[in-house]
């Protein structure tokens, strides 16, 4: 999610489209949680979902991580840099 962020900065994409990106992303995350933790209850599955290793996580590297920077930092250098080189 946080690349797809920084592939939408680099390429001026805007707000919007970063958001849409980090909607797919977290609508994926809450499958792959109905999945891997089938709860009985539908609370304990928002418990896992709203944890800080949940949506936060997402939301901070999409806007400033480390992922995201180098994304965005090979798409302004227009594919010409090794990711090994932006890292």
């Amino acid at each position: 999610v946080a690349l797809g962020a920084g592939f939408v900065d680099g390429l001026g994409a805007g707000n919007n489209t970063k958001a849409a990106i980090m909607r797919v992303g977290i609508k994926e995350m809450a499958r792959l949680i109905d999945r891997a933790f089938p709860p009985t209850d539908a609370s304990q599955r928002a418990s896992i979902f709203l944890e800080s290793c949940g949506v936060a996580d997402v939301i901070t590297s999409c806007y400033g991580g480390r992922n995201r920077q180098c994304a965005e930092a090979f798409v302004l250098g227009g594919g010409r840099r090794r990711v090994e080189d932006i890292e």
